[in-house]
């Protein structure tokens, strides 16, 4: 009885991973449903939207949305609401609480190398 204790302590791998993945602290959370989000752009805004902007960054539930020229940033203005609430239809509630749009890919919020391994460290710790 006492091996079936020490071995219930123990996480599956797919365990670890999925808490790894889903958990809004996790340490790649974010990057994950961005990823998400890219592979199912075409679904959530339709063909048309999705040749003229794309996510390209997703923190803390904020989502970066790259478009293609200044017509699309005002037409995409006008449709954020509805794509924030077809997302978080689609994936979970509130998971994007604002989206912002530029047209510089580089002008967008990176997490930084430092803050990813503390919460991979953390994560780790657990």
């Amino acid at each position: 009885m006492a091996k079936q204790d020490h071995k219930s302590k123990f996480n599956s791998g797919a365990e670890v991973l999925q808490n790894l993945f889903s958990d809004k602290q996790g340490p790649v959370a974010d990057q994950f449903l961005r990823w998400k989000l890219w592979m199912n752009w075409q679904e959530i805004v339709g063909p048309t939207t999705a040749q003229c902007c794309e996510p390209v960054s997703f923190h803390q539930g904020v989502l970066w949305l790259w478009v293609k020229n200044s017509t699309w940033m005002t037409q995409l203005n006008f449709m954020s609401e509805t794509i924030k609430n077809t997302i978080n239809q689609k994936f979970s509630q509130n998971m994007v609480k604002e989206i912002r749009l530029t047209m510089d890919r580089k002008n967008v919020p990176h997490q930084n190398d430092e803050d990813f391994k503390n919460k991979l460290n953390q994560f780790f710790k657990k």
